[in-house]
């Protein structure tokens, strides 16, 4: 199978090149070259030109049977154009370059964040979207971009959460774990009550193989991914602190968090691409043993 995976060299793309490439051609598609993909192809999505590098390297090459869509500027710095380019300019430049020889199916990793700030948790698939910040809002544009190329190709939307795993630098349980390493004191705002999302990497690469070796039925689908339980930031503390075997103390403060309670239904990919997410424990443990490589 000949599967492309647009921002190879990233966080997510990385362990996507390294886990499909065993078996397949990965062709890995980003601005700095991707060891683990068979074939690195160096191409900034959103350059105008990018649609006939595309175009030329499916002529080539021979047109992909899965496109996974990774490429994104991830949430923090940046000015709307930044986001608009990065995530809207990209997808749009993808799906132009791939008409002529489309995929029998995209995956595009998108994020719980177009649901915003939810009026009930968990939210699923039929909550309101759109997002009001420039991450959040750029990325439910590119959804709907896809949308448009579900006569071409079968598209499935996967919304993740916050993703963490050895080699990701910014995520809240990164943080936990950068702290517990050092044995230091860990503060929780909000008391620790606060409820988050997150998935260890691996979930998402078992995932989309599952989506691609049996996709949704519609030629279009949205599908939330999560931990699928309703965990608060003491929990995620308590259990990162026993699996790194780490005397931080948990400190709860009774200032308020910036975030928000956020958690997905997963009841969809559940049902549809038999996801199941690693337990609290397990998803800890496995995350603690790659700290300790």
């Amino acid at each position: 199978m000949n599967i492309w995976i647009t921002g190879c060299s990233g966080f997510l793309g990385t362990r996507l090149a390294n886990h499909f490439a065993k078996q397949h051609h990965v062709t890995g598609l980003a601005r700095r070259d991707c060891a683990a993909a068979s074939q690195s192809i160096s191409l900034d999505l959103a350059n105008r030109e990018s649609p006939r590098v595309i175009e030329k390297l499916a002529a080539a090459s021979g047109a992909p049977d899965v496109v996974i869509h990774a490429a994104s500027k991830q949430p923090g710095l940046g000015d709307l154009a930044d986001f608009v380019d990065a995530n809207v300019h990209a997808t749009s430049n993808l799906i132009e370059g791939l008409t002529l020889q489309p995929p029998r199916l995209i995956v595009y990793t998108s994020t719980l964040s177009v649901y915003g700030r939810p009026s009930l948790i968990p939210v699923d698939e039929s909550s309101p979207a759109g997002g009001s910040l420039p991450y959040g809002a750029t990325k439910r544009w590119s959804e709907q971009l896809l949308e448009t190329f579900q006569r071409y190709s079968r598209i499935v939307v996967l919304r993740l959460p916050s993703l963490y795993g050895a080699g990701q630098a910014d995520s809240f349980i990164d943080g936990l774990a950068r702290t517990a390493q050092l044995g230091d004191s860990i503060e929780l705002f909000s008391r620790g009550d606060l409820i988050r999302d997150a998935l260890h990497a691996s979930d998402v690469v078992r995932a989309i193989d599952n989506c691609i070796a049996q996709p949704p039925a519609d030629a279009f689908s949205i599908l939330n991914l999560g931990c699928g339980e309703r965990i608060k930031t003491s929990d995620w503390a308590r259990a990162l602190v026993d699996a790194l075997d780490s005397k931080s103390a948990i400190i709860p403060v009774d200032r308020e968090a910036s975030q928000f309670d956020l958690y997905a239904d997963i009841s969809a990919a559940r049902q549809q691409i038999a996801f199941t997410p690693m337990s609290l424990a397990e998803s800890m443990k496995v995350y603690a043993d790659e700290l300790r490589v």
